[in-house]
């Protein structure tokens, strides 16, 4: 056993204390009245020494106590042999973490990581174990250190090196401090799997760019392990870079002045160490060919401008944007995929006024906001009359505020099991039939009892598409919205469903039903003023406009994709995605591979559309962080060439890391905490008996 504080244990001292106060504090055991003396004046009484003592259990007790406390601060732990130094025999456990992000395409950057890595491990010794990861915005095992021991060095190196030569860098953003946490698993995990206790010295060596866009707050939740030395190879490629981005909360295209084409406004950043100010930006259709004339732009080094791209004459061609006057292009293109804007039917099933501010229709005909990409209409029909569509097209969402005829519940039906979306506010008494039918449950066991109190949100499914724009901490305080009218919902009447939202008495707020392809959501309070706050508060737009997407997910905005995101597909038909290669990937209801920079083609039966995924535009931040910026989170970055420190002192972060693994402290504290009362206990007990037995003798 080893001591972390071994000072303290001079604490052990105190031992004595007691035993000393045994010994000379002694009282006379009891009073005998005597009454000749009742005149006199009272005067204390004498502690003599003892030459024995009592109360040994006391003592015994008193005396544990105070050394299980003076053990617990000298920090007791069970150390394991290490082997520190550079020594012939010493043993490491290496993890190389190379990046493989976008902008490790820089030129030059690639072949001179790679020579790094080859560097790293042809300098392994033969007893050294080796693990090898990749990053970008996740991290990929390449070589495990279970395959390291599993080989004898020679092939070890030329497996490793094999692998390495197929590494490729991506389109992907950096994610460099979730990396660095995974890489430092990697070293915990090894050791726990390992057959033997570890004796080897820990490492990370990073090969990388370093670029500023790498994102490190990861690290900032992080106990970087004090044995875990971070040896940083940067890679340098020098030249200037210049980013283009998307502006992304501006419209498509805007006008430049009365009577002038339109342009869009884009982002230009002249990162720092550049040599070059004037730039040129170029359309580009999809044969590579230059499309009108070219636009100037100045961006001093170090800073960013927005600019405004004026239209060529034929926009419909356009599908790229390119940035040129630089010695690094993998960032200089903004792929485009323009649309006209589509129009959604929303379909509002009741039989309210639409000027009628007190009802339903009224807040629902102004809550739909156009976007670029889309406009909505909301088109009335009548609860009594027939149901049918504005148009060819199936709309987005439809809304049932009043009870329907069975053939209309039966079309709305029908446009479920299609993919579509219904949406049932403030249920009544009356809709239980049309309920019913949607649901596809027996209408016997849907009975809606109304309750009229003042309540709130409570439980929110953040997780679901409807609440998603909410979750920040910034935006999920749904206090502010009151809902007086309300139904209560069964949900075990409804079948099989999720609840999205429940008040703060737990009743559901929020149901949703998946039938077949669509989906049907039950709220048990509408939006009328007179039921509830939601349609006069700040979330009411958003949560309307989530719903919309639901039923419309359409990326809207043919530039906001980025390379790694997953674009939402309508459900209900099968998709046959082309990417910019050529490559052709089918999909239902979600696409994921989107890895590649460009235009993709989303194919099905109705016809195809496009969209455009671009690299994320931290890419483009390419100045190098400073060592400073790794040792302010914590890690610990080599100096030179290899890991350099003192041995005492890396003895003593290695004591400390295995203390602060066990804490052994803990259960002596807690131990020292029992002892101490059981003692208080034992004394007390002890003290009422004694004075049982005075008092019995003076009577």
């Amino acid at each position: 056993m080893s001591f972390l504080a071994p000072l303290y244990l001079l604490g052990a001292v105190a031992i004595v204390a007691p035993v000393i106060l045994h010994l000379i504090r002694r009282a006379p055991k009891g009073e005998v009245p005597f009454s000749s003396l009742m005149y006199l004046s009272p005067s204390p009484p004498q502690l003599s020494k003892r030459s024995r003592f009592e109360h040994l259990l006391l003592l015994a007790m008193r005396v544990l106590a105070l050394g299980l406390l003076a053990l617990a601060f000298a920090r007791p732990f069970l150390s394991r042999a290490a082997t520190l130094g550079s020594s012939a025999g010493e043993r490491k456990r290496v993890v190389v973490l190379i990046d493989t992000s976008a902008s490790m395409r820089r030129v030059g950057a690639w072949p001179r990581a790679t020579a790094i890595a080859e560097e790293v491990i042809r300098a392994l010794k033969p007893g050294d174990e080796l693990a090898m990861l990749a990053f970008d915005s996740a991290v990929r095992p390449v070589f495990g250190f279970a395959e390291s021991r599993s080989l004898d060095p020679a092939r070890r190196s030329a497996v490793a090196l094999s692998r390495l030569a197929d590494l490729r860098p991506s389109w992907r953003s950096t994610r460099l401090g979730q990396s660095l946490i995974e890489a430092a698993a990697a070293l915990d995990l090894a050791v726990e799997s390992g057959k033997t206790a570890s004796t080897a010295a820990r490492g990370i060596v990073l090969i990388s760019d370093l670029q500023r866009g790498g994102r490190l707050e990861a690290l900032g939740d992080f106990q970087w392990p004090a044995d875990v030395q971070l040896e940083i190879h940067a890679v340098d490629v020098g030249g200037s870079n210049a980013a283009l981005a998307a502006i992304a909360d501006s419209p498509e295209t805007e006008p430049v002045a009365k009577g002038a084409p339109r342009a869009r406004r884009v982002l230009v950043s002249n990162e720092g160490g550049s040599s070059v100010e004037a730039l040129t930006l170029e359309w580009f259709d999809a044969n590579g060919s230059v499309i009108g004339k070219p636009s100037e732009v100045h961006v001093p080094v170090g800073e960013s401008r927005v600019a405004s791209v004026p239209d060529p004459a034929e926009p419909s061609r356009v599908q790229s944007l390119r940035l040129k006057g630089d010695s690094h292009p993998f960032d200089n293109i903004l792929f485009l995929a323009e649309q006209p804007r589509a129009t959604v039917e929303v379909v509002y099933v009741g039989d309210e006024k639409a000027d009628d501010p007190a009802g339903l229709r009224y807040f629902l005909d102004r809550v739909f906001l156009d976007t670029p990409g889309r406009a909505a209409r909301v088109v009335a029909r009548s609860a009594s009359g027939p149901l049918a569509w504005p148009s060819p097209r199936p709309p987005a969402l439809v809304v049932i505020a009043s009870e329907t005829p069975a053939d209309q519940a039966g079309v709305a039906r029908k446009y479920l099991e299609q993919g579509g979306l219904v949406l049932v506010p403030g249920l009544g008494s009356d809709r239980s039939a049309m309920l019913a039918l949607l649901a596809q449950v027996p209408a016997q066991g849907l009975a809606f009892p109304s309750a009229r109190k003042d309540l709130l949100l409570g439980e929110i499914a953040f997780d679901h598409p409807l609440f998603a724009p909410f979750a920040a901490p910034g935006y999920n305080d749904f206090t502010k919205i009151h809902f007086w009218k309300s139904r209560k919902l069964d949900t075990k009447a409804l079948g099989d469903c999720r609840v999205l939202a429940r008040f703060e008495n737990g009743d559901p707020a929020v149901v949703e039903k998946r039938i077949a392809a669509g989906r049907l959501i039950v709220l048990a309070s509408g939006w009328r003023p007179a039921e509830s706050q939601l349609a006069r508060s700040s979330k009411f737009v958003p949560l309307m406009t989530a719903l919309l997407d639901l039923g419309d997910p359409r990326p809207q905005g043919s530039d906001r994709v980025l390379v790694g995101d997953a674009v939402p597909l309508p459900e209900g038909v099968e998709h046959v995605i082309t990417k910019p290669d050529g490559a052709k990937v089918r999909a239902r209801s979600l696409f994921t591979e989107t890895d590649l920079p460009g235009v993709y083609t989303d194919g099905t039966a109705a016809g195809a559309r496009t969209f455009a995924v671009n690299l994320d535009p931290l890419e483009g931040r390419t100045a190098p962080l400073a060592l400073e910026t790794f040792e302010q989170y914590g890690c610990r970055p080599a100096r030179g060439e290899g890991p350099r420190i003192d041995q005492a002192q890396l003895a003593l972060a290695k004591d400390a890391e295995q203390e602060g693994r066990q804490k052994a402290w803990r259960p002596l504290v807690v131990a020292a905490l029992v002892v101490l009362i059981i003692e208080t206990w034992l004394a007390g007990r002890r003290g009422r008996s004694t004075k049982a037995a005075l008092e019995t003798q003076s009577t």
